[in-house]
């Protein structure tokens, strides 16, 4: 400590963190200590208490275990199929058997084998009077199924034929042997349980794989395990030595015996009988105990030699920085820093005003130089004439260059929004591209053109793998907001000189246009050729126009639907597909203004088509529009006005003008077309012929109330030709109009 004092000062930084680092070592280490000792006094309590829940657990498993293990043996004994087997075999052998019934029982039996909780090796159906098993894989022969595939010393075949001793209980459970498995050639221990029922012809045979479940159920290192029978009959054991010394006496009540440098720790189960055993070297505890406290101290004094270490490696490297900046700014007014620590009164004199200075040219830089460079490059881009002199001061780098242009399309209601918001939400939008972009290219400017366009300048000689992978990782986070906004991307070719600004912006605007009508972000490196595809042919448009009028929506739904699958068949583009649902929307909102249907105007920013993406939105859009439309043109078709009648009264008041089917069609905003079928359908003759009864009818009014020339009469009710009135009147009279005049005159 006086070689410390001597060589550095009290006051000195260095001195003073060494000097809290220590402090703060000496804390620890004493709660470690404290933490050790207390640990060593109850450590062997603790060890006890976890192996009595290792061993509760392990029984808690096994009867689980045993009762699943009695619940499928008993289900398969008292199947109706495993009892047809039996009857079948007493009646003519095995070669009587219904091999649909084996299968199923084999199914049953795969079923509980393959299920890897139960832990079953095998289970088989012995039928003992016919000297067969049927297992998971068929039907075997008993003297094959114990002498070759399932081959025990324990239990060879002889046990199994013979009329054993059988338990009472159900479910009676065997000593473990390891048995050799065909084919294999491996020896597993297994646990064999053997279903009882009295009168029964068969027996079912489990085979439990005991190392598979102790594995599960494994207690402490080192420790051995026992199950044993109501006797006292070992069924299993984890280690044959556990067997060398007996078991010292069990009361039924103690949870652990210490006898002969052993721990003994008992437990029985209330469902099997079973007992069940731990046992536990006195000197694997002292081992564990000792190791676990060298362990303690070796970390206790690795961690201590480190801590001091580190405390003055850390000292060290902080203090001599300090130092050297000190040396360099000079110590002349140390006094207005009022610390404990000498060369913080040094660094805050200096710097103090120094920083102050700094922080308001550098905010006033990063404000001004942005916004400086923004200004030329969208300058260079709107063609906007500035001042020379100016533009050459303006930060704008030069080289080849390409330009990578980002459409968005906001996926809501656009009045939902106003457009002050869109264009803060594409400022954030802007940002992360910039920081994308940037991250690859530093020499690169990204800028927003307006609410849904940004744009980034790349300085680069080609389309390298780097710009792929970052418009790639661009692609996956736009990807993840598809559901409120979708990007598309184009990438210009790249230019040698920024005085091409305006054709490579030219050349990635024409590039959006090959944009596909998909929900995700696009990314477009070449033009491709596209077809120009429209929706409708003429005839469909005017076919579609007179059904429209009509109100005929099933017709209407027809044209949309294969002028859509013609479009998707033909690789129409968002833009094409955009451009054929705006004029069917405005054809339709157009159709129901000529026939004075009133309706919401079709706002600027086509409000049904505003979510529509992909070609099914459009058709849903445009389908649920015409729907609206068709049944608000039946109702004024149906509600409103006769159109016959207006046809007749109309006919009547300018009978001697020229009338055509056109003309009436345009006073009815109607299609010729449309308006020939509906005449036809309502009075059962055609245009012309209802006009030709009206005019002759109001000739033979003429004919008879005045003495009118026949020329005169024709001219009256629109005839130009008298020739054309007199055949006419003819044809529909059966006689001239001289002769009719007569023919009344007489008669009257």
């Amino acid at each position: 400590m006086q070689w410390l004092t001597s060589r550095f000062s009290v006051h000195s930084l260095f001195f003073k963190m060494l000097i809290y680092f220590l402090i703060v070592i000496i804390l620890l280490s004493s709660y470690n200590i404290w933490s050790m000792t207390f640990y060593t006094r109850n450590v062997h309590n603790e060890i006890v208490k976890y192996n009595l829940t290792l061993i509760r657990n392990t029984v808690d498993s096994f009867e689980k275990q045993y009762t699943t293990w009695k619940s499928l043996l008993l289900s398969l004994q008292h199947n109706e199929f495993v009892g047809n087997i039996n009857r079948q075999a007493d009646k003519g052998g095995k070669q009587a058997i219904d091999y649909l019934q084996v299968d199923l029982v084999m199914d049953q039996i795969r079923t509980i084998v393959t299920q890897p909780f139960y832990h079953l090796q095998n289970v088989m159906i012995y039928y003992r009077s016919h000297s067969f098993l049927l297992e998971s894989d068929g039907m075997v022969d008993d003297d094959r199924m114990f002498r070759h595939y399932y081959v025990s010393e324990q239990y060879p075949y002889e046990f199994w034929i013979k009329d054993a001793d059988r338990s009472d209980a159900f479910l009676q459970a065997l000593p473990s042997s390891g048995f050799t498995i065909e084919p294999k050639s491996s020896e597993v221990e297994l646990l064999p349980l053997v279903s009882h029922v009295p009168g029964s012809r068969w027996e079912i045979i489990a085979l439990v794989n005991m190392n598979s479940w102790y594995e599960s159920y494994k207690g402490m290192s080192g420790s051995r395990f026992l199950l044993l029978d109501q006797d006292g009959t070992p069924l299993f054991q984890s280690a044959p030595s556990s067997m060398d010394a007996p078991l010292p006496a069990w009361n039924g009540t103690s949870e652990w015996i210490k006898d002969k440098g052993n721990y003994y720790f008992f437990e029985k189960g209330d469902r099997s009988g079973l007992t069940y055993v731990s046992i536990i070297p006195h000197n694997e505890l002292n081992r564990s105990i000792s190791r676990m406290n060298w362990i303690a101290v070796l970390l206790f004094a690795t961690t201590l030699l480190i801590g001091t270490l580190a405390s003055w490696f850390f000292t060290r490297n902080i203090n001599r920085p300090l130092k050297q900046m000190i040396t360099g700014l000079g110590k002349t007014e140390q006094h207005l820093y009022k610390g404990t620590i000498s060369e913080f009164n040094a660094i805050a004199s200096h710097l103090q005003g120094l920083h102050h200075e700094r922080k308001q040219i550098k905010a006033w830089m990063d404000h001004i130089k942005p916004l400086l460079t923004s200004y030329h490059y969208m300058a260079r881009f709107k063609n906007i004439n500035i001042d020379a002199a100016a533009a050459a001061e303006l930060p704008v780098s030069e080289g080849a260059f390409m330009i990578v242009v980002f459409q968005l399309r906001y996926r809501h209601t656009p009045s939902e929004l106003l457009d002050e918001m869109l264009t803060k939400a594409t400022g954030k939008i802007k940002d992360i591209i910039s920081l994308q972009v940037q991250e690859a290219f530093p020499l690169s400017h990204t800028l927003q053109m307006d609410s849904r366009e940004i744009l980034s300048i790349v300085y680069t000689q080609e389309r390298s793998e780097r710009l792929l992978a970052c418009l790639n990782g661009l692609k996956r986070i736009f990807d993840q907001d598809q559901g409120t906004y979708l990007v598309t991307i184009a990438v210009s070719s790249v230019f040698q000189h920024t005085s091409h600004f305006d054709q490579a912006y030219t050349e990635a605007m024409s590039l959006l246009l090959q944009a596909m009508p998909v929900e995700e972000t696009q990314i477009i490196w070449e033009k491709a050729p596209r077809e120009d595809v429209t929706g409708f042919t003429a005839e469909q448009e005017h076919e579609f126009y007179v059904n429209l009028q009509a109100g005929n929506e099933v017709s209407c739904q027809q044209l949309i639907d294969r002028a859509f699958d013609s479009l998707h068949s033909r690789g129409a583009t968002a833009d094409q597909l955009h451009h054929f649902a705006l004029a069917v929307l405005s054809r339709i909102r157009k159709t129901m203004a000529l026939l004075n249907i009133e309706s919401s105007p079709l706002p600027s920013d086509h409000r049904p088509l505003a979510h529509c993406v992909t070609p099914e939105h459009y058709k849903q859009a445009l389908l649920n529009e015409l729907a609206r439309a068709a049944e608000a043109i039946r109702r004024k078709r149906e509600e409103n006005y006769d159109i016959i009648q207006f046809i007749a009264q109309f006919m009547e008041n300018h009978i001697s003008e020229e009338i055509s089917l056109e003309l009436l069609a345009d006073k009815l905003n109607m299609s010729p077309t449309y308006l020939s079928g509906y005449i036809k359908e309502k009075t059962g003759s055609n245009f012309s012929d209802h006009l030709h009864a009206i005019r002759i009818r109001k000739a033979k009014e003429l004919l008879v109330t005045t003495n009118m020339p026949v020329q005169e009469v024709g001219a009256q009710i629109g005839y130009r030709n008298v020739t054309s009135f007199i055949r006419m009147f003819k044809k529909l009279t059966g006689q001239p109009p001289g002769d009719y005049r007569k023919t009344h005159w007489i008669r009257n």
